[in-house]
């Protein structure tokens, strides 16, 4: 029989044989799963430094357009003053353009008709020639004021696109007639006139005032600039006349002393001035009457200056008027109150516009 011992022997033998060759098979695939791992690692982590790069280089291409759009951004924000701007320029072009009506449109393209017919006449030629028609093309801003068409009509340095302006197309002929002399008046020639003097001239002579347009010039202010009908037509009595003058800069202050505050305020808005400091002054005068203006009446002042005026008070009581000497108290109480000053005038150092 096998010894029992050398049996045990021998399987502690195979145990131990077995256990080594088990874990140097674990050792084996141990080190092939680290090897496997690593080189995993290696693929994830150059996948992972690639998607880096391309998360670096998105980065810097989004920091890109954001600087582009903020560039465009500063560009759109300019572009849209830009055109504010614009607006409001083509709005205060369009306050000073001047506004004709389509009588007195139609009226002076007549004059030009007739002004043109008149130069083609000389004794000299053996030849008469004449204008029969006039074909006009007109690129102007139209507007309605009451049941009047108005034309507002572009000046050369309007920056105006044409296409915002109407295209008005008509034709002026000549027709044979009768003329109705006795229906038609002179229309006095009033350019280089003093505004007042035109006016009165006008009106003379049967014709009634029409609009009256102001425009910077050299001349002195409210010199006639230009007329229509031109002062070499004729036309129907009570037609109106428009003017163009010279812009008035500077008014005439009026006389307000003896008038009362609300009637001098009343001048003075009337005149294109404004009513400046109101002082009270022990007078004689019923209270509230204007006593002094700062200003000397007939002297020319800025439109708008304001004028200082100094009225009667109504806090006072005269001897004089009450019939009854002043008391002490009284007198005291003028002296502490400073009611008995003047306002002094002020000398105007502008030069007086002489008005024909």
């Amino acid at each position: 029989m096998v010894d029992v011992n050398e049996l045990k022997q021998n399987l502690e033998k195979l145990n131990r044989a077995t256990t080594a060759a088990s874990k140097r098979k674990s050792y084996l695939l141990a080190e092939r799963s680290v090897e496997a791992i690593e080189s995993e690692f290696d693929v994830i982590n150059k996948e992972l430094v690639s998607k880096t790069d391309e998360l670096v280089q998105l980065r810097k291409e989004n920091l890109s357009l954001k600087q582009d759009y903020n560039i465009l951004e500063s560009r759109v924000k300019d572009l849209i003053n830009e055109k504010l701007e614009i607006e409001k320029k083509l709005e205060v072009l369009s306050r000073s353009r001047s506004e004709l009506s389509s009588t007195n449109l139609v009226k002076a393209f007549s004059d030009s008709l007739d002004e043109m017919e008149s130069s083609l006449k000389s004794e000299s030629s053996r030849v008469e020639y004449s204008v029969s028609s006039m074909n006009i093309k007109l690129k102007t801003n139209i507007a309605m004021e009451g049941n009047d068409l108005r034309f507002q009509l572009p000046k050369a340095d309007d920056l105006i696109p044409a296409n915002n302006l109407s295209e008005v197309q008509f034709t002026i002929s000549s027709s044979s007639k009768e003329p109705v002399l006795s229906s038609l008046v002179d229309v006095p020639d009033v350019v280089g006139f003093e505004l007042d003097n035109a006016l009165a001239a006008i009106k003379e002579a049967g014709f009634n005032q029409g609009e009256i347009i102001e425009k910077e010039s050299k001349f002195v202010q409210g010199t006639v600039l230009s007329q229509i009908p031109s002062g070499s037509s004729v036309a129907k009595s009570g037609d109106a006349v428009d003017l163009v003058i010279s812009k008035i800069t500077s008014v005439e202050v009026p006389d307000m002393t003896g008038n009362t505050l609300a009637v001098a305020k009343k001048s003075l808005i009337d005149s294109g001035l404004s009513l400046g400091k109101v002082t009270e002054e022990a007078n004689s005068l019923k209270a509230g009457t204007v006593v002094s203006q700062s200003v000397e009446p007939g002297t020319y002042v800025d439109i708008g200056d304001a004028i200082d005026l100094v009225v009667a008070s109504s806090k006072t009581e005269f001897a004089a008027v009450s019939g009854r000497p002043l008391a002490n108290e009284d007198v005291s109480r003028f002296a502490s109150r400073s009611v008995l000053r003047n306002v002094p005038r002020i000398s105007s150092t502008r030069k007086s516009l002489s008005r024909k």
